[in-house]
C-alpha cells in the first residue's frame, strides 16, 4: 500500500497540468479569435461609411489652375533645359572649330616661314662655295624649272616652295607704254593693247608723270579702269611687279625678249621665292613672297607679302 500512493499522486498531477495548460490554450485562442473578429467588424464598418459618406463639395475659386498645370510645367521645364543644352553644345562645337582654325592658321604660317628660310640657306650655301661666275649664273638660271618639287613633311605641318625669276618676265612698274603694248599685242589687237598699255602707265605715273605709285601686286591691274581681264590673264605668266628694270635673256621668252628695254643679263637679278604652308588634314593654307635681290654670295630681302588661300 505505502509503495501504489506516490504513483497515484503523480498521475493526479499530470492530469491537473495538462488540464489545465489545455484550458489555458482555449481561452488564448478564442480570445484572439474574438479580438480579431471585433477589429474586422470595425475597420469593415468604418469603410462602408467612409464609402457611403459623400464628400463635400469644393468650389474652385475663380482663376485656380486646373488639375494637370504641374505636368505641362515640367514639359516646359524639360523644353527649356534641352534648349539650353542645345545651345551649350553648339556654343562648344563653335568654339572648338575656332580653336583648330586658330591653330591650323598658326601652323601654316609658321611651315610657310620655315619654307622660306630653308630655301634661302640652300641658296646662300650653294653661292657662297661656287667661286666661278659661270657656274654661278648657270646654277641661279636653274633655280626656277627646279624648285616645283614634293612638299615638306614638318610633323603635322607641310610646306612647298618655288622660286620665280622675276628678271624673266616684263617689269610692269619700270617698262614704257611702248613696251607693254608690244607684249599685249601678242594676245590682242594693237588698239586694245595700246589702250590697256597706257592705261596701266596712267595709274602707275598718277597723271602727272612725276608722282609714281608701283603696282604691289598683278592683281591691282584688273581695278584700272578699262582693263581686258582676259588680256590680264593671257599676258600674266609673262609680267611682274617685282624686277628691278633689267631682263634676264637667258631665262626670259620670247615674248618678253621682244618688248623688253633696258639692261640685258645673263643671271636673274631678282628671284620671287613663294613659300605655301598648311596642316596635314586642314583646308587652310598661308602663302608668303619674299622678293630677293642677287648680291654677290647671298640674296637680300627687298619686300615681303603674306596671304592666306
Amino acid at each position: 500500500m505505502s509503495r501504489r500512493r506516490p504513483i497515484r499522486l503523480t498521475m493526479r498531477t499530470s492530469v491537473r497540468a495538462s488540464v489545465l495548460a489545455s484550458v489555458r490554450a482555449s481561452v488564448r485562442a478564442s480570445v484572439r479569435a474574438s479580438v480579431r473578429a471585433s477589429v474586422r467588424a470595425s475597420v469593415r464598418a468604418s469603410v462602408r461609411r467612409a464609402v457611403r459618406t459623400p464628400m463635400p463639395h469644393r468650389v474652385r475659386p475663380h482663376g485656380t489652375p486646373r488639375r494637370g498645370v504641374a505636368l505641362v510645367l515640367v514639359l516646359w521645364l524639360v523644353v527649356i533645359l534641352g534648349g539650353i543644352g542645345a545651345t551649350v553644345v553648339s556654343s562648344t562645337r563653335d568654339a572648338s572649330r575656332l580653336a583648330g582654325n586658330a591653330r591650323a592658321r598658326l601652323v601654316a604660317r609658321y611651315a610657310a616661314e620655315s619654307g622660306i628660310e630653308a630655301t634661302l640657306a640652300a641658296i646662300d650655301d650653294s653661292l657662297a662655295l661656287l667661286t666661278d661666275s659661270t657656274a654661278r649664273r648657270a646654277f641661279l638660271n636653274s633655280l626656277e624649272p627646279d624648285s616645283r618639287g614634293d612638299s615638306v613633311a614638318l610633323g603635322d605641318a607641310r610646306f612647298a616652295v618655288a622660286i620665280v625669276d622675276a628678271s624673266a618676265r616684263l617689269d610692269v612698274n619700270a617698262a614704257p607704254a611702248e613696251n607693254l603694248a608690244r607684249l599685249f599685242e601678242r594676245f590682242a589687237d594693237p588698239g586694245r593693247a595700246r589702250a590697256l598699255a597706257r592705261a596701266i602707265r596712267g595709274r602707275i605715273e598718277a597723271g602727272d608723270g612725276r608722282t609714281i605709285t608701283p603696282l604691289r601686286s598683278l592683281e591691282e591691274l584688273r581695278s584700272i579702269a578699262g582693263a581686258d581681264d582676259r588680256l590680264l590673264q593671257l599676258s600674266a605668266p609673262y609680267l611682274t611687279v617685282d624686277g628691278d628694270g633689267t631682263i634676264n635673256r637667258a631665262a626670259a621668252s620670247d615674248t618678253v625678249m621682244a618688248a623688253a628695254f633696258g639692261e640685258l643679263r645673263d643671271a636673274p637679278a631678282r628671284l620671287v621665292v613663294i613659300s605655301r604652308g598648311w596642316m596635314r588634314g586642314h583646308p587652310l593654307t598661308h602663302e608668303i613672297q619674299g622678293v630677293y635681290a642677287v648680291a654677290s654670295d647671298r640674296l637680300v630681302l627687298v619686300h615681303w607679302r603674306e596671304r592666306t588661300l
